[in-house]
């Protein structure tokens, strides 16, 4: 789970981020960032019926966020990001996750040091 702070809550947030947004597309994933005034990054996380069932579902955000918890130090503080998963997320494993999530980030710019991390197999 993410700190309180690194969570983006409030609908009228994220539906800024969603129409003002810049978008990052990836196979897994879909980020969506917006600057903000805040002085660190906040993350909503999204999955459609078309993911899948709801345990689908929050497989599918339980899986990005988790890989952005990960990364949390390395992400560039003032930014409101929405991650929007993909029909094929669900069944990736964790490691193919945190190469999209990372992958988005360097795009988006909002990544300050690549540190991959230990994945026990």
């Amino acid at each position: 789970m993410l700190p309180q702070p690194h969570r983006l809550s409030r609908s009228a947030d994220v539906a800024r981020v969603r129409q003002q947004g810049r978008t990052f597309r990836h196979p897994l994933c879909i980020l969506l960032v917006k600057s903000a005034e805040t002085g660190v990054s906040r993350f909503a996380f999204i999955a459609s019926k078309r993911v899948g069932k709801a345990v689908v579902r929050n497989r599918a955000r339980r899986l990005l966020r988790e890989a952005v918890r990960l990364h949390l130090g390395s992400i560039q503080p003032g930014w409101d990001c929405v991650w929007i998963a993909r029909p094929h997320l669900p069944s990736a494993s964790f490691a193919e996750v945190e190469t999209a999530v990372l992958q988005l980030l360097t795009q988006a710019k909002l990544i300050t040091d690549i540190a991959r991390t230990e994945t026990l197999d």
